[in-house]
C-alpha cells in the first residue's frame, strides 16, 4: 500500500450525481425505498445488505452526502446524512444502519493526512468501515506502524468496504503508548463470521482480525488531534465541517437508523389499525389505543427533532461559530434521548401490535428487535450522556454567575 507522493484532485469521474440540497437527497432516498423494503426480509435472512442495494445507493449519489466536493461529493452535511438514514431505515433497519456507517465514514477519512485521502478517493466508489477499538499489538516502525494479532468486533459494512479505520494504542520506541487511528486495507483483514444476533442481523457487523499489517505514516492519525479538531486532513478542506472534533460528530452517522426503525414500527401499527381497530365496537378501547399510539409517535418525532437541530448546528459552524463544550455534551444527551425513547416507543407499539407480531416473519417484530439492538450501541448510553450533560450545564451556569 503506497501513498501518492504528489497531491492532486481525484481524477476518477464519479458515476453518481452530486446532490444539490437536502430536499434532493431525500427525494433520492424515497425513490429507493420500495426496492429496499422489498429486500428487507432477505437482508435479514442473508445477514448482508444486497449488492443491488449498495449499487443503487452509489448510483443515487447518497453515499456522497458528507463527502467533500474536492473528491466529487455533495458535501451537504450531517442534517442530510441523518435525514436520509431515517428514510432508509424505515424501509429496512439494517440497510439504514449500514448506509449511515458507510456514508458517514467518508467524513471520517478526511481527518487523516491528505495523502491518504487522495489515495482512497481515487476510487469513486470507495467505502470505509470502522472498528474503533481493535486491540492487539501495534508499534511504531520505520515509515509507519505495524499491527499484529489484533481483533475487534462490530465491523458494520465490512462486506462492502475496501478499507477499515481501526483504533488502537501504539507502542513507541521509548515504551510509551499513544492512541492512534489507522486506515487498513481490506486485503489485510480476516472477517470472522460471528454475527448471529437478536437484531440488526442484516448489517453483517462481524468481527475482524489483523494478523500482521503495515500502515504507512500517511494512513495514520493521532486520536487526540482527531478529537480536538486539529487533525492533519483539515488542511485541504476550507469548510468548518471537516475541522469538527471527532467525538461529538461520529454518532450522527448512525443515530438516524434506530429512529427510522421505530418510525417503521409506527407505520406498521398504523396500517394494522386501518383493518383491525376501525371495525372494533368499543370506542373507549379505540381511544385508549390511539392515545398510546400517538404518545409513542410523538416521542420518536421529538427525539428526531432534537437530533436534526443538533445536526444543523454542526453544519452551520461557519455562521454560528465553533461548538461550545456544552453543545458537544448536548449532542450526546440528544442522541441518547432520541434512541432510548425510540426503543421504548417501539416496545409499546409492539405491545399493541397483536399476537401475529410474535412470528418470525413479522415486519413489526423485526423492527422491534432491530431498534433494541441498535440502542445497545455505546454512543447511546443514557447514564453517561445525561451525567456528562448535567455536569457541563452546571459548570457553565456557575461560570456565568
Amino acid at each position: 500500500m503506497n501513498s501518492p507522493t504528489i497531491l492532486r484532485p481525484a481524477t476518477s469521474s464519479l458515476r453518481a450525481p452530486k446532490l444539490a440540497s437536502l430536499a434532493e437527497a431525500l427525494a433520492a432516498a424515497r425513490a429507493l425505498v420500495p426496492a429496499i423494503r422489498n429486500r428487507a426480509a432477505a437482508t435479514e435472512d442473508n445477514r448482508i445488505v444486497s449488492r443491488e442495494t449498495i449499487a443503487e445507493l452509489h448510483e443515487s449519489g447518497l453515499f456522497g452526502v458528507v463527502t467533500p466536493r474536492l473528491f466529487g461529493g455533495s458535501e451537504l452535511g450531517f442534517e442530510a446524512l441523518v435525514a436520509v438514514t431515517v428514510e432508509i431505515a424505515q424501509a429496512c433497519g439494517s440497510t439504514g444502519w449500514v448506509y449511515g456507517v458507510l456514508a458517514g465514514h467518508s467524513w471520517l477519512v478526511n481527518l487523516f493526512p491528505p495523502a491518504a485521502q487522495y489515495a482512497l478517493f481515487e476510487d469513486p466508489e470507495v467505502l470505509i468501515a470502522t472498528v474503533f477499538r481493535l486491540g492487539g499489538e501495534a508499534e511504531k516502525v520505520a515509515g509507519g506502524y505495524r499491527i499484529r494479532n489484533a481483533e475487534g468486533r462490530f465491523c458494520s459494512g465490512i462486506d462492502h468496504a475496501k478499507w477499515v479505520v481501526v483504533g488502537n494504542p501504539v507502542r513507541l520506541a521509548d515504551g510509551n503508548l499513544e492512541q492512534r487511528f489507522h486506515i487498513v486495507s481490506r486485503d489485510a483483514i480476516e472477517v470472522v463470521d460471528d454475527w448471529h444476533t437478536t437484531g440488526m442481523r442484516g448489517t453483517g457487523s462481524r468481527s475482524i482480525r489483523v494478523a500482521d499489517a503495515f500502515i504507512p505514516d500517511d494512513f495514520s492519525a493521532l486520536a487526540s488531534e482527531m478529537s480536538d479538531g486539529t487533525a492533519p486532513g483539515t488542511a485541504i478542506h476550507p469548510g468548518a465541517l471537516y475541522r469538527t472534533p471527532f467525538r461529538p460528530t461520529a454518532p450522527f452517522s448512525i443515530v438516524g437508523a434506530p429512529i427510522g426503525m421505530a418510525l417503521s414500527a409506527a407505520r406498521m401499527v398504523a396500517e394494522q389499525t386501518g383493518t383491525l381497530k376501525a371495525s372494533a365496537g368499543d370506542e373507549a378501547q379505540q381511544g385508549a389505543f390511539l392515545g398510546r399510539f400517538a404518545e409513542a409517535v410523538t416521542e420518536i418525532q421529538a427525539g428526531l427533532a432534537l437530533v436534526l437541530e443538533d445536526a444543523r448546528r454542526l453544519d452551520n459552524q461557519e455562521a454560528s461559530g465553533p461548538l461550545t463544550p456544552l453543545e458537544m455534551t448536548r449532542f450526546g444527551r440528544d442522541w441518547s434521548y432520541a434512541v432510548q425513547k425510540a426503543r421504548y416507543a417501539a416496545t409499546r407499539l409492539f405491545e399493541v401490535g397483536g399476537g401475529s407480531s410474535i412470528y418470525d416473519g413479522s415486519e413489526l417484530q423485526r423492527a422491534w428487535r432491530d431498534v433494541n439492538a441498535a440502542a445497545q450501541h455505546f454512543a447511546f448510553g443514557w447514564d453517561s450522556a445525561m451525567i456528562g450533560y448535567g455536569r457541563a450545564f452546571v459548570k457553565e451556569a456557575k461560570a456565568a454567575g
